[in-house]
């Protein structure tokens, strides 16, 4: 059988496995499916999975309301986080920037994010290196194709194929290994690889960098 056609019934399998088990996530009770949008070498295309409805506390003209998996990763996710645990622990290690609390932008001006001191809302998106959806429900079938932004609301962190931008100009830099100051239940850090966001209140959390991001 060729490669591609044992890469895929594995991924039935493997999903068929997950259903009759009833894994869930730990913060909201759905599903818990991880989807790669780069296949084994050798092969092309991805797995399929699906979650919760997804609401947006962020605005931006092309959010998607399609149910998608609480756990999502695309491109190569090199020193991306693999889940919330990981991620806080690396957020804890950081020193936190006094100048940056709500707003920033990386070192390199490509990526810039925006968080709430008080609620479970964050969200970052990149300037350039927009990501292709590993999913065809992530991007609504009007606009955008591609994923620009990461949005972390209560119920998960989502993909955005935004026509928006959440760039205002003016943000302060967060430099590498640093976090945001401690505020409210969300924080980010900074890193060469990219920028890292959680929620402790809810467990679930981010990765973006130029063409690749996580969702945990």
């Amino acid at each position: 059988m060729p490669s591609r056609a044992l890469w895929l019934v594995a991924t039935v399998a493997v999903a068929a496995l997950l259903a009759s088990c009833g894994a869930t996530d730990a913060a909201s009770g759905r599903p818990t499916v991880t989807v790669t949008v780069d296949p084994p070498a050798g092969t092309t295309g991805g797995t399929s999975g699906a979650g919760g409805a997804a609401r947006s506390t962020i605005p931006t003209a092309a959010a998607t309301s399609a149910e998608l998996p609480t756990a999502m990763a695309a491109g190569k996710q090199r020193g991306a986080p693999k889940s919330f645990a990981e991620a806080k622990a690396r957020i804890d290690k950081a020193k936190p920037d006094p100048k940056v609390t709500t707003r920033f932008v990386s070192p390199t001006g490509n990526i810039v994010c925006q968080r709430s001191t008080d609620s479970t809302a964050a969200a970052c998106e990149v300037a350039e290196g927009r990501i292709a959806p590993p999913l065809p429900t992530v991007c609504a079938a009007q606009g955008p194709k591609d994923i620009g932004r990461i949005e972390l609301r209560q119920d998960g962190a989502y993909p955005v194929c935004n026509s928006d931008s959440i760039r205002r100009g003016g943000e302060p830099t967060l430099a590498y290994g640093s976090r945001t100051q401690p505020s409210g239940t969300t924080a980010c850090l900074s890193e060469e690889y990219g920028v890292t966001c959680v929620d402790t209140a809810t467990g679930h959390g981010f990765f973006l960098a130029r063409e690749t991001f996580v969702t945990f």
